[in-house]
């Protein structure tokens, strides 16, 4: 095989492997270690095992609630923001319909469901009482990564929704 077969070969290799999720020493590539470490995310939050979750982040993340307005800071914020969430819906599940990882960049479009069976806490304060209906809302939700790690949370969501489902009018 003469030198420009082989150096074609290994060319060839190596973007098969980037095609592949692989760089070319046979490491996984930063997308790839980054969609698995957001797919992470979500199965820990649908095991309820927010400590898991947490260390998937950065110690500097800033997540942002878009529709409230909620910034929260550091794995303990969002840890603490999640276990928030998860009260007046116990058995929230987070499903991914499409995910795209470009780089240090994600974007997903999930669908958040849960039984509302806790109070739920009202925008600008109060509570709704628990009605036990399904919940079942979609979110658009981007991501930045440092280090395979997720270093910034950008939320939007459809809350009108979700307010019908839980039986507020406006």
């Amino acid at each position: 095989m003469s030198e420009i077969e082989s150096f074609g070969r290994q060319l060839g290799d190596f973007a098969h492997g980037l095609l592949a999720g692989r760089d070319g020493e046979g490491g996984v590539t930063n997308e790839l270690r980054n969609e698995e470490t957001l797919r992470a995310l979500y199965q820990k939050f649908n095991d309820n095992d927010l400590d898991a979750a947490s260390a998937l982040l950065t110690e500097d993340y800033e997540g942002i609630d878009v529709p409230s307005g909620e910034v929260v800071r550091g794995r303990e914020g969002w840890k603490q923001r999640q276990a928030a969430n998860r009260i007046p819906m116990p058995d929230a599940l987070t499903t991914i319909q499409s995910l795209v990882v470009k780089g240090d960049f994600a974007v997903a479009e999930v669908v958040n469901e849960g039984t509302h069976t806790a109070p739920f806490p009202l925008p600008g304060g109060g509570e709704h009482a628990p009605t036990g209906n399904r919940i079942r809302g979609l979110s658009c939700e981007l991501y930045e990564f440092r280090d395979g790690k997720i270093s910034k949370g950008t939320l939007y969501y459809d809350f009108l929704t979700v307010a019908n489902q839980l039986g507020l009018t406006f």
